[in-house]
C-alpha cells in the first residue's frame, strides 16, 4: 500500500516538476538538452572510466598500480569472466545511486541504463547487440523490493536492453535470504555473508545452459555478489532423467560505478 501511495505521489510531482528540468545528481535546474540529465558541474565531477582499467573487473587502475589488473583482483580470484563499469564510485556517483534506491527516484535508472549502454557501445560498437544471450539483473529480497517498490538493478537492466536491443530476464535469479550490510565487512567476510543468498529457478535452468550472460548491478566493489551469482549460473546441473547439463558458458558483469583501486579493498 505504501509503495502505491509513493508511486501516485511521485507521478503528481513529476507533472508539477518534470525530472528532466533538474540535474539527477545535485538537483540544480537544467535544460532538457543536458547529457544524462547532469549539470555541467556534475558532468565534470563524475569520475568517468578512462583508458587504464583493470583487465578483469574493469575498475579504474590507480596511478601507483603499474599492472593491468587492480590490487583486489590480484588478491582474489573471480567466478565471473569479465567486468565493465562506467565510473569510479565517489560523491556524485553515490548521490545518483542513493536517490535511485532510497529517495523513490526510479527515473534515474533510465539515465544509468543510458550511461551503461554508451559505455558498452564505446567498448564493442555494433557487436554489442550480438554478444549476450540474456541480460540478468541482480535480484533483491522480497522485503526490500516491497519497501522500495522496485528492484533498481532490474530497472537499469531494462533501460540498458531497450537501447542495446538485448533481452532482459528478471525471472531467472531469485534472492532466497537477506544478508548483513556489506559496508563494515572485509572481502572474505563479504564472500561468506553472500554465500547461498541466490538461487536459479529450477524451471529456468535450461534457459541458461551454454549461454553467454551479462549480469547488471548498480555498484561493484570487491565483486563478492557478482562472484556468487556467476558461480551458481555456471554450475552443472542434473535434469529429471539424471543427465548432467551444462550451466552458463560465460558470465560478464556490468555496473554503473566501481570502488577505487586500493591495496586492501573493502567494498562489495
Amino acid at each position: 500500500m505504501k509503495s502505491i501511495i509513493r508511486t501516485i505521489g511521485n507521478t503528481a510531482l513529476d507533472l508539477l516538476y518534470p525530472p528532466d528540468l533538474y540535474c539527477v545528481c545535485c538537483g540544480k535546474i537544467i535544460d532538457s538538452s543536458r547529457t544524462y540529465r547532469l549539470c555541467n558541474d556534475c558532468m565534470d565531477g563524475i569520475k568517468w572510466i578512462g583508458e587504464r582499467t583493470c583487465s578483469k573487473c574493469g575498475k579504474r587502475l590507480a596511478e601507483i598500480n603499474p599492472m593491468d589488473t587492480c590490487f583486489s583482483c590480484r588478491e582474489h580470484e573471480h567466478s565471473y569472466d569479465r567486468g565493465y563499469t562506467c565510473a569510479e564510485y565517489g560523491t556524485h556517483e553515490r548521490a545518483m545511486v542513493y536517490a535511485l534506491k532510497y529517495d523513490s527516484r526510479p527515473d534515474i535508472a533510465d539515465t544509468i541504463g543510458e550511461i551503461m549502454y554508451d559505455r558498452m557501445r564505446a567498448e564493442f560498437g555494433r557487436k554489442l547487440g550480438y554478444l549476450y544471450d540474456l541480460i540478468l539483473p541482480v535480484p533483491v529480497s522480497r522485503r526490500r523490493k516491497s519497501r522500495r517498490g522496485y528492484n533498481q538493478a532490474a530497472l537499469i537492466a531494462e533501460a540498458f536492453c531497450r537501447r542495446a536491443g538485448l533481452t532482459c530476464d528478471d525471472d531467472i535469479l531469485i534472492r532466497v535470504r537477506d544478508t548483513h550490510a556489506m559496508r563494515s565487512l572485509s572481502p572474505d567476510q563479504r564472500r561468506e555473508n553472500i554465500l547461498g543468498a541466490f538461487e536459479i529457478r529450477s524451471r529456468r535452468r535450461e534457459d541458461i545452459s551454454g549461454k553467454t550472460l551479462l549480469l547488471i548491478d548498480d555498484i561493484y566493489t570487491t565483486g563478492a555478489t557478482s562472484d556468487e551469482i556467476a558461480r551458481i549460473l555456471k554450475e552443472p546441473w542434473e535434469d529429471l532423467t539424471g543427465e548432467k547439463q551444462a550451466g552458463a558458458s560465460r558470465v560478464d558483469v556490468l555496473t554503473f560505478a566501481a570502488g577505487a583501486d586500493m591495496v586492501k579493498s573493502s567494498d562489495s
